[in-house]
């Protein structure tokens, strides 16, 4: 499955938001929410009234262009750049084993939990990470 970008960006009516790219499952498609502006994911052969996945990021039409302009959706799980993640379960790569660097695991603001941990203070899913390696690591070791 290759992605094809639009040289254009194409008018989305129904979402009210642009089509920036498209491959055999999912049109890519930027929305205005709020503050932000969602990348989601949307099955091209499935109800226009809900979409799979979706990333939140700064209302600058241009960084989610180009977000996805250098996404691999094939061997990359998420886009980067993104400061949310409102949809759940993550989304996952059909061939994410060819790049296991970059599908480490992320909290829901992006961040990956082993290099600098999250920018947002009290991250739920930090916590939850920090927790659960704590949980597994033998009392002597910490």
């Amino acid at each position: 499955m290759t992605m094809q970008l639009h040289q254009t960006p194409i008018l989305d009516e129904h979402w009210q938001g642009f089509e920036l790219a498209r491959d055999e499952t999912f049109r890519y498609v930027w929305i205005w929410q709020g503050s932000n502006i969602r990348l989601i994911t949307l099955w091209i052969d499935g109800p226009d009234y809900a979409y799979e996945h979706g990333w939140c990021y700064p209302r600058d039409p241009e960084l989610v262009a180009k977000a996805v302009a250098d996404w691999d959706p094939e061997t990359q799980d998420e886009p980067t750049g993104w400061h949310k993640r409102p949809t759940w379960p993550t989304r996952q790569a059909p061939r994410r084993e060819e790049n296991p660097h970059y599908n480490r695991p992320r909290c829901e603001h992006g961040s990956y939990f082993l290099d600098d941990g999250c920018r947002v203070l009290n991250c739920r899913d930090l916590r939850n990470h920090e927790d659960r390696t704590a949980a597994a690591t033998p009392q002597g070791e910490r």
